[in-house]
């Protein structure tokens, strides 16, 4: 799909996210200061620079002259500016430069850099999209319990057919597969029919409520709430975490949150936060995880 740059970032983010999950960040993202950041950027320009990336080194340092080599331009640069993206790497500011996402999207060579419009990026091949949480031992060893975050759809048990029991004979076996035949077709029938039933009675569109979102007919209102074109992937997937100590450092890569003043709200997936229309949710650091999460978890 052609991708926005709201869009692009939340797959650069998620990218990092996971090389630094996966322990496989270069030193200078490990271990974040502004002269460190720089730092990389200097080792990484040892290697060959494509002009696309050039370009952003130079729009990065503000520098365009010509003359100079990027790797002249990186030394040259201010230290200085590498402190926002420093910043936000560590979750204490909300919001960066397009230059800096794009900076990080070089040094963590990400596959689809840089975003240009119209411009079609997956970011398959840097991301783990697999919205579940396992149990995992959270900072200071202290174990925490974690939730399995809902599925973008139930899971369906093969049928079971009335009167039929399991049998190794040939015999019941020809008998329990007519009838299982039988069952499919009447089942996909049916099914049909719900469907159109379904789609009739829901509508199409949807509404936030609490922690997920509900069908409803676009004709229909509802007081004080925003009614908005349905979406299958949201309506099925996406959800409030409303029990955030559950929350470990498997969540990297698979939750995002929102933060609006002191308070933090967590979900499932990324996008459009539900009820502040305009306000694009963040991909979880640890920086946020070992702050507002466990750093509760070990005062209970």
């Amino acid at each position: 799909m052609t991708t926005i740059f709201l869009d692009y970032q939340q797959l650069v983010m998620r990218a990092y996210e996971r090389k630094k999950a996966n322990n496989t960040l270069p030193h200078g993202l490990m271990h974040l200061t502004p002269a460190k950041l720089k730092d990389e950027c200097v080792k990484r320009c040892t290697k060959d620079v494509s002009r696309r990336d050039e370009k952003v080194i130079r729009d990065f340092c503000g520098d365009l002259n010509e003359s100079r080599s990027y790797h002249s331009i990186i030394q040259r640069c201010d230290t200085d500016k590498f402190r926002p993206l420093v910043n936000y790497l560590k979750g204490k500011s909300d919001s960066t430069e397009e230059k800096n996402i794009e900076l990080l999207a070089w040094l963590i060579d990400f596959r689809d850099r840089p975003w240009e419009i119209g411009k079609e990026i997956s970011g398959d091949d840097d991301m783990d999209t697999e919205p579940v949480l396992n149990t995992a031992p959270g900072a200071g060893g202290v174990e925490t319990t974690t939730v399995g975050l809902p599925l973008t759809g139930d899971v369906k048990k093969d049928p079971v057919i009335p009167g039929e029991k399991e049998s190794d004979s040939p015999k019941t076996g020809r008998r329990s597969t007519k009838t299982l035949a039988a069952a499919v077709m009447l089942s996909l029938v049916l099914g049909t029919g719900s469907m159109w039933w379904w789609k009739d009675k829901s509508g199409d569109c949807m509404y936030w409520h609490e922690d997920h979102y509900e069908p409803i007919p676009c004709n229909e209102k509802i007081p004080n709430t925003m009614i908005i074109a349905l979406d299958d992937m949201r309506l099925k997937g996406f959800r409030k975490i409303t029990r955030p100590d559950t929350i470990t450092y498997q969540a990297i890569g698979k939750v995002w949150y929102s933060k609006i003043n002191t308070n933090i709200e967590y979900f499932t997936s990324g996008g459009e936060h539900p009820v502040i229309f305009g306000r694009q949710l963040k991909p979880i650091t640890t920086y946020i995880i070992e702050k507002h999460i466990l750093t509760g978890v070990i005062r209970k």
